[in-house]
């Protein structure tokens, strides 16, 4: 803007050498290698010859202010319009909305609103008119109004070109954003895909740090709200939504516990959701899907050496470990103990630092301090209530030996390793302990469980899953408990029209538009955009204008696509020499950008994921430890310390198996 009303920053030599044929004698090459525009009132534009052209050539710093320049030459170029206003068809552009009148009004209404500012500005801040409208110009990089007008002119009509590349081009941009075909091959692409995910989630808020893997601690509060939480979701009398919208303390509750749409997209090294949160789905999905996807796991990073210290791929280290299943009769319990802190036999409150004993938080560490992916099942407890120091998350779901026998008054202990048949049966019948105590409810009954056998293996198992049977997810984080259900999921993908396809649910239609995807009945599908029902349509417009910016915004080097179009469609002449290498040049800074910015998101996905592993390393390092200093509190310690079952005062002082420090 300071050299023309056609540009700004920088000028080049390359304009001073080409020929714009689209605009036909409005646009000329003269002599002295200027070349005239005829401004759209008429007038005159010179765009002059840089004189550090050469120096601007080898650097890529140069080369992006060169390729700045030329975009906005070749936009103001498709924008060229006869005296009427009218739009011109032979420049590429056929279907743009706006008109160049319309935009020069709408651009002089922003500099009227430029003005008024300036007034404001000057009556709050006691200063000059004169002072505040510089201020103006400076910020914009313009010395006048004339050249105000031109910059809001620019730039509206690069927004007009930007929606109207996007509506031409968005069945091509969708593909490439979601990244897998119906038929499950990778898309072709320019850029890195984003893999969308929908998610809902609940979240119960637990403030001790996340990283004390075997003697944390839950409040009495957070504990009954979890508690109650998956009741209600166990009952099945109120959706997903309706529990996150009464329960969640998150802001996602006003929304029915809906968080919009998750991608795999790394910005300053870390993903959009805590890792836990994002990478917990991933590994749900890597683990449970039946079928590997070769671009997916590239797409989701589970193709990258992961787990260094056993030199694992992700997905390598995910097949190996198990998704965790949580009995129900865990979070049932966990609010019925909640307040209890008095141990029966002493009858004395819990000294400070011995926090780790309660009842509450024995069921806190043992199943849900707990970094690793899991589910709540309607199955029975696996032998955790023996005083011996057993992780109930590490042993085998599927086999019996390590479940009570459902028709069995008492309960079996888990075999100690080098043990004897003998020696175990002695044990057995030393610790025999009541069947009931131990056990609490198996909840069959309850509506919220639905029997997943694709999915889950557990002998006669039903898992919690919402009231469209998805499976609800669950995983601690820095944050405390997210209760997560996958509305869509990248795996979905499918080719089969009868079904929601992936294109179908990331439409930017709305119900009644003639392309919002239908059944073959005319019935409308379920999409993003209308998963939750509503009559009010400003709510649709809403979601499919969310799904169209994320398409359109997935690309950060979106406006290249845009250089590129207008440079193949604006007849530019290529036979001068300085035109093919600045014009070669500004093709290999996009390759070079486009190629970094897809290294950066290869490396940024296998860093979280490396973060991720050795957390779960770290964790299973300290659940682990022989030291009863730090070691996991037996449960059968929260047994004894609500009831007589033959645990000894002892047992709780030092040197016992229940003490703590």
């Amino acid at each position: 803007m300071k050299k023309s009303k056609l540009s700004v920053g920088l000028v080049t030599s390359f304009i001073a050498s080409m020929a714009l044929t689209a605009c036909g004698s409005d646009v000329t090459k003269n002599k002295d290698n200027i070349v005239d525009f005829t401004g759209y009132d008429g007038s005159n534009l010179a765009v002059l010859i840089d004189e550090i052209y050469s120096d601007y050539m080898k650097s890529s710093t140069g080369i992006a202010k060169y390729y700045d320049q030329v975009m906005e030459v070749l936009i103001r170029n498709a924008f060229q319009q006869d005296k009427t206003g009218s739009k011109t068809e032979g420049n590429g552009l056929s279907g743009v909305k706006k008109n160049y009148n319309q935009i020069v009004n709408e651009a002089k209404d922003n500099v009227k609103g430029a003005k008024q500012t300036a007034k404001q500005n000057a009556e709050t801040n006691g200063t000059s008119y004169k002072t505040e409208w510089q201020s103006v110009l400076k910020e914009k990089n313009v010395k006048d109004e004339e050249e105000l007008l031109q910059y809001y002119i620019y730039q509206l009509e690069k927004e007009e070109i930007e929606d109207w590349y996007f509506d031409k081009h968005e069945a091509e941009l969708k593909e490439e954003y979601l990244g897998v075909k119906g038929d499950g091959s990778a898309s072709q692409k320019k850029v890195a895909s984003r893999f969308p995910y929908h998610i809902r989630h609940i979240l119960v808020k637990v403030e001790d740090g996340a990283k004390e893997f075997a003697r944390g601690t839950i409040a009495a509060d957070k504990a009954k709200l979890l508690s109650n939480t998956v009741q209600l979701l166990a009952e099945g009398n109120m959706t997903f939504g309706e529990v996150a919208q009464k329960k969640s303390e998150d802001s996602s509750a006003s929304s029915y516990g809906d968080v919009g749409i998750m991608t795999n997209a790394i910005s300053s090294g870390k993903l959009g959701m805590v890792n836990e949160f994002q990478l917990g789905i991933y590994a749900y999905d890597a683990i449970k899907k039946n079928a590997s996807n070769e671009a997916i796991e590239k797409g989701l990073g589970l193709d990258k050496k992961a787990d260094v210290k056993n030199n694992k791929t992700t997905r390598e280290f995910l097949a190996a470990r198990r998704i965790v299943e949580i009995p129900y009769s865990v979070f049932k319990e966990l609010g019925d103990v909640a307040d209890l802190e008095t141990n029966w036999k002493t009858g004395l409150a819990v000294e400070d630092g011995k926090a780790a004993v309660l009842p509450r938080n024995i069921l806190w560490n043992t199943y849900l301090n707990n970094h690793s992916i899991f589910v709540i099942t309607n199955g029975e407890r696996v032998d955790g209530n023996t005083i011996a120091a057993v992780d109930p998350t590490e042993l085998d779901p599927t086999s019996s030996a390590h479940y009570f026998a459902a028709d069995e008054d008492e309960y079996k202990p888990h075999q100690i390793a080098g043990e004897t048949a003998a020696e175990y049966d002695a044990r057995c019948e030393e610790e025999k302990v009541d069947y009931a105590l131990l056990q609490g409810d198996v909840e069959a009954h309850k509506p919220g469980f639905m029997t997943k056998a694709a999915e889950f293996t557990g002998v006669g198992e039903q898992v919690l899953c919402d009231e469209n049977g998805n499976v609800i997810i669950g995983v601690r984080s820095e944050f405390g408990i997210h209760l997560m259900v996958v509305q869509k999921s990248i795996f979905d993908f499918t080719a089969d029209e009868a079904k929601v396809r992936l294109e179908d649910y990331y439409t930017t239609a709305i119900p009644g538009d003639a392309d919002y995807p239908k059944y073959a009945d005319g019935s409308d599908k379920t999409t993003y955009v209308n998963f939750i029902n509503s009559v009010n349509k400003s709510e649709y417009n809403t979601r499919a204008d969310a799904v169209r910016s994320a398409i359109k915004g997935f690309d950060s080097t979106y406006d290249y696509r845009l250089y590129e179009h207008l440079r193949d469609t604006s007849g530019i002449d290529t036979s001068n020499e300085s035109t093919k290498l600045l014009l070669d040049s500004i093709d290999n800074y996009i390759d070079v950008q486009r190629e970094k910015n897809a290294n950066d998101q290869e490396d940024g996905l296998e860093d979280v994921w490396q973060t991720y592993v050795e957390l779960l390393q770290t964790q299973d390092y300290f659940r682990h430890l022989p030291s009863a200093d730090n070691r996991l509190v037996p449960e059968g310690c929260k047994i004894g310390f609500t009831k007589d079952t033959g645990f000894a005062e002892a047992d709780y002082k030092e040197g016992g198996l229940c003490y703590v420090k």
